[in-house]
C-alpha cells in the first residue's frame, strides 16, 4: 500500500493535529511514499493532473543544493523503491530501483569484487537515484567514470503518468538517444527516476594513497601536474588548503598492479624530496569523499568548473591573502574546484569579487548549498553558467514539464 500524507486534503479538525512541514521555504502540500513502480505512476499521474508541483527526495541529503524551489509542492518519497531489479555480475551490469541506498548498492556490488567506478558522497544517507538527480560522482573516480558514463540504462515517469525509458541493462544492446542523460544532473526537473542501470568494474586489486604537505601550492603543482595523465591508475588527486593554517594537502589515491602501484608512489616520493621547503608525510589520512556536503547553515558552498587539468591557481592566489575562512579543494583531474565560506556581512562583496576574476579566467562558478536565509540574501547573485546551456535547458523544460510541476525553481 502507497503511504499518503495529503494535507490539502484533509479535514479541518485534523489539519490542526498535523505540524506543517517546508522545505526552501515552501510548504510541503502533501507527502507520498511508493512502494512499487504502478504506485509512483499513479501518484505522478494524479499530482499533475490535479495541477499540484511536486518534488522527489530519496535520502534527503542535497535539498540545500542548486536553486530554491519557488511553489508550494507535494513530496513523493522514493526511500521504498529500493529493490534489485537485475543483476548478472558477470555482465558487469546491475539494474536498481532509483531509491536504493547508495551503500546498499556498494556492499551488494564487493560480493562480487565490483564497484560503480566512483564513491558517491554520504552513501549512508543518499539513494542512488538522488546521487543521478543531482549528477554528482565525487571526488574519486577510477578511469574518469562519471556517474553520466555509467548509466546505460534509465526509467523514468512523465507528466502523462507514462514510463519513459532509455538504454537499457545490457551494454551491447544499449542503441538509440541517450535520453537518460536529461535526467542526470536536474534535481528531478523532467520527472522521477524509477530505475537505473549501471556498468560497473572489479575493483582494483591494489590500492595505496599518499598524502603530502606543502607550504606553497607552486610546488603542489609542480609536483602534481606530473601524474595528470595517470587516469587508469590514480583515480583521486587533489589539493586542499584552508584558511585555519594556510597550507597546501596534497592527496593522491593510486590502483593497479602491485609493480604499478609501487613505482608511480616510489616516483612521487622522489619527486616531493626535490623540494627545498620539504615537511613530511601526512600521518592522518584526508577524507575527501564527503567535503561540501556536510555543511551546516552559516556556511555556504561554491564550486567551479573548467576544462580538465586545471588547477585554479587564479582562486587559491586570490584566497591566500583574504582575511576569510574557508576551505578549498581542487581537483585537477576533472577540471572542478569546492571551496566552502563561513557566511557573513562580506560575503557579497567577496562573491562579486570572485565572479570577475572567474569570468576574467573563463571559469564557471556555481553557489550551490546554501539555506533560505542566504539565498533572500544572495538573490541577486547570479551563477557564471553559459547562457547557451541556460536556454537549452529551458526548451527541455517546456517540452517535458510545461506546467513547470516538477522540482518548480530547481533548474537555472
Amino acid at each position: 500500500m502507497i503511504k499518503i500524507t495529503y494535507l490539502t486534503l484533509v479535514k479541518f479538525s485534523l489539519r490542526r493535529e498535523i505540524k506543517l512541514k517546508f522545505i526552501n521555504g515552501q510548504k510541503i502540500l502533501g507527502t507520498f511514499t511508493p512502494t512499487n513502480k504502478s504506485e509512483l505512476q499513479k501518484t505522478v499521474l494524479d499530482l499533475y493532473k490535479s495541477g499540484s508541483p511536486m518534488t522527489f527526495i530519496g535520502g534527503g541529503t542535497k535539498k540545500h543544493f542548486g536553486q530554491t524551489y519557488n511553489k508550494n509542492l507535494s513530496v513523493i518519497y522514493t526511500n521504498n523503491l529500493n529493490k534489485i531489479i537485475d543483476y548478472n555480475p558477470s555482465d558487469l551490469t546491475i539494474t536498481v530501483e532509483s531509491g536504493m541506498k547508495v551503500n546498499s548498492l556498494v556492499k551488494e556490488l564487493e560480493k562480487n569484487n565490483q564497484f560503480l567506478g566512483y564513491r558517491l558522497p554520504l552513501v549512508e544517507q543518499s539513494t542512488i537515484g538522488g546521487s543521478t538527480s543531482y549528477g554528482y560522482s565525487g571526488t574519486y573516480r577510477f578511469n574518469d567514470i562519471h556517474i553520466r558514463d555509467s548509466i546505460i540504462g534509465l526509467e523514468a515517469v512523465d507528466y502523462n503518468g507514462n514510463y519513459v525509458k532509455s538504454g537499457g541493462q545490457v551494454v551491447k544492446n544499449v542503441s538509440g538517444y541517450d535520453a537518460h542523460k536529461l535526467f542526470i544532473g536536474t534535481s528531478g526537473s523532467f520527472g522521477p527516476i524509477y530505475s537505473l542501470s549501471f556498468k560497473v568494474y572489479p575493483i582494483p586489486n591494489n590500492s595505496i594513497f599518499v598524502d603530502l604537505l606543502f607550504d606553497d601550492i607552486s610546488d603542489a603543482y609542480l609536483l602534481a601536474k606530473n601524474y595528470l595523465l595517470y587516469n587508469w591508475n590514480i583515480p583521486r588527486l587533489s589539493i586542499m588548503s584552508s584558511s585555519s593554517d594556510r597550507m597546501y594537502k596534497l592527496t593522491v589515491d593510486i590502483v593497479g598492479t602491485n609493480s604499478t602501484v609501487t613505482k608511480i608512489s616510489n616516483s612521487i616520493y622522489a619527486d616531493y624530496k626535490k623540494f627545498t621547503q620539504y615537511k613530511s608525510e601526512l600521518s592522518d589520512r584526508i577524507f575527501t569523499d564527503n567535503f561540501g556536503y556536510e555543511l551546516d547553515k552559516m556556511k555556504i558552498l561554491i564550486k567551479f568548473t573548467s576544462n580538465k587539468n586545471n588547477f585554479f591557481l587564479p582562486l587559491s592566489d586570490y584566497l591566500k591573502d583574504l582575511d576569510l575562512k574557508y576551505d578549498l579543494m581542487i581537483n585537477p583531474i576533472y577540471g572542478f574546484a569546492s571551496l566552502i565560506v563561513d557566511f557573513d556581512d562580506n560575503l557579497n562583496k567577496f562573491i562579486d569579487d570572485l565572479k570577475l576574476i572567474m569570468t576574467k579566467n573563463k571559469i564557471n562558478m556555481i553557489i550551490e548549498g546554501i539555506n533560505l536565509e542566504q539565498h533572500n540574501l544572495l538573490i541577486n547573485t547570479k551563477n557564471t553558467n553559459n547562457n547557451i546551456i541556460n536556454t537549452l535547458t529551458k526548451s527541455f523544460k517546456d517540452t517535458y514539464d510545461n506546467r513547470n510541476l516538477f522540482s518548480p525553481g530547481k533548474l537555472l
